[in-house]
């Protein structure tokens, strides 16, 4: 059985690598920019890191602009129409017809501007759709299983290579300024010439050679705190650790009690380098230790506690709840984008409560046809809204995928509401339209109990915000009272 799980599994790694050579040559792609289909463009994978496309300017008398996005910025592949992109063009028929939902995907990626960006993308094929989705999370899982058998120093000497333009085999301190700030190290230019005089001080030649700039490099990422960690875990009080003194760290500081002697060995042989020349035993040094560190074996959380573990059937106002704020926008607070990406965003990072902003629909146009209905915006700045539906909408789809990913238990709205009268009617509606089973409906009497547990709870939404006094006139009928649970601040 497990010889046929082997080869099942190298057939299908097989399959995805050629996935991965078929999207390197390229492939023909409309992009999906603005809710409409661009002309065909050529969209590759270049060297495995890379994916490479094109986008068209507004003025169609400007050449395209090639875009290259690195497979290790990429957080998702999507398939279908889910970005708010892809669903606002969605709701075109000619555009279904053109492109059906069986042939999109979306790369969402880091960047710079925004917490992260969509770029949507339709097929000729189904065929071809997958095929790109099967090459781009093999290479995903690929950056992942790579991450943990990293070479610093490799790395260290090939941004070296990379900045020396002249070839010359040294880098001036201007050539390394612009380098640090491409690695994003956010150091101030006067400490970084302090450490490069430093460096160079035994050449006084005001350049660094390979060897120099590893010692700056070093210098400049020294955490001192590791290395008193080393001191204090190290049987002779060096800064370097034994497989003794690593399963003895590991066992009892970290509480791993199924580590062994073989297994920190492999432990070691992960996180450390290449040992040291005339080096007889295998040692863990600075750099190994704080790749340990940061991986799951210097998790603070004590193992088996890294997802829920406590009793769960106490009422639900006992337990504090993983919450987001402004959860609707991506990038500047005052002057960005209201986008369905915020929660998504939010979910797959254990959310638990999301919020939304009311206005009224009629101050704002956000899609054609749908005046009159409540938007999420953030009142008094310049952020571009989303409809109250549009959001619900893709909250509910992307439920399955995302809001109990990281935890079954509820999922709560925050309604801070400035909608009026009428359009609160409205909102009433659009809950239960577009939630259905999946709202927590209360039962009568209710504010006279606690509240049911998360256990009782799973797989809900629940409504928060304030209730109207009892000054303010009815907002639903009498036959809508009750179906919606707005309840007050836990």
């Amino acid at each position: 059985m497990d010889g046929a799980v082997a080869a099942d599994c190298d057939e299908e790694r097989q399959r995805r690598e050629e996935d991965v050579v078929w999207a390197k040559s390229g492939c023909l792609l409309r992009r999906v920019k603005r809710g409409k289909l661009q002309p065909p463009n050529l969209v590759a994978i270049k060297e495995g890191k890379y994916v490479n496309y094109y986008t068209n300017y507004f003025f169609r008398f400007l050449p395209n602009s090639l875009k290259s996005v690195p497979v290790t910025d990429i957080l998702d592949v999507r398939t279908g129409y889910n970005t708010d992109n892809l669903h606002k063009a969605a709701k075109k028929y000619e555009f279904q017809e053109a492109a059906p939902d069986s042939t999109c995907f979306s790369v969402i990626f880091t960047h710079a501007r925004f917490l992260h960006k969509s770029v949507d993308f339709a097929a000729n094929r189904k065929e071809d759709r997958d095929r790109w989705v099967s090459a781009l999370t093999y290479l995903i899982s690929q950056v992942k299983e790579q991450s943990a058998h990293f070479n610093e120093r490799a790395w260290i000497l090939q941004k070296f290579v990379e900045a020396d333009h002249n070839e010359n085999g040294t880098l001036s301190f201007n050539e390394i300024w612009s380098l640090l700030k491409k690695m994003n190290l956010e150091i101030s230019e006067e400490y970084a010439r302090v450490m490069f005089k430093e460096a160079e001080k035994k050449s006084g030649d005001g350049v660094l050679d390979k060897d120099e700039f590893l010692k700056f490099f070093d210098c400049l990422t020294d955490r001192p705190e590791v290395r008193h960690l080393l001191r204090m875990a190290s049987s002779e009080g060096v800064e370097s650790l034994t497989v003794s003194d690593l399963k003895k760290f590991l066992v009892e500081e970290q509480d791993f009690q199924d580590v062994d002697v073989n297994k920190a060995e492999s432990i070691l042989e992960t996180f450390e380098q290449v040992a040291q020349e005339g080096q007889r035993d295998k040692l863990m040094g600075v750099i190994g230790m704080r790749r340990l560190l940061q991986s799951r074996w210097g998790n603070i959380i004590k193992q088996g506690h890294e997802s829920i573990w406590q009793d769960m059937d106490h009422p639900l106002p006992h337990y504090y709840c993983n919450s987001s704020h402004n959860t609707y926008l991506a990038g500047l607070q005052l002057r960005g984008e209201a986008t369905i990406e915020g929660y998504i965003y939010a979910l797959k990072k254990g959310a638990r409560l999301l919020e939304c902003i009311f206005m009224n629909g009629d101050l704002v146009d956000l899609f054609d046809g749908e005046h009159g209905e409540p938007v999420i915006t953030h009142k008094r700045t310049l952020i571009n809204p989303i409809t109250l539906r549009n959001a619900l909408e893709a909250i509910k789809v992307k439920f399955k995928r995302f809001a109990f990913e990281t935890s079954p238990y509820p999922v709560i709205l925050t309604l801070e509401n400035h909608v009026g009268l009428v359009q609160q009617r409205v909102m009433v509606d659009v809950f239960q339209e577009v939630l259905g089973d999946m709202l927590y409906l209360p039962h009568p009497n209710s504010a006279q109990q606690l509240m049911p547990s998360p256990n009782l709870l799973r797989k809900k939404i629940l409504l928060r915000g304030k209730k109207l006094g009892h000054n303010v006139g009815s907002v639903v009928n009498e036959d809508d009272s009750g179906k919606v649970c707005i309840f007050d601040v836990l």
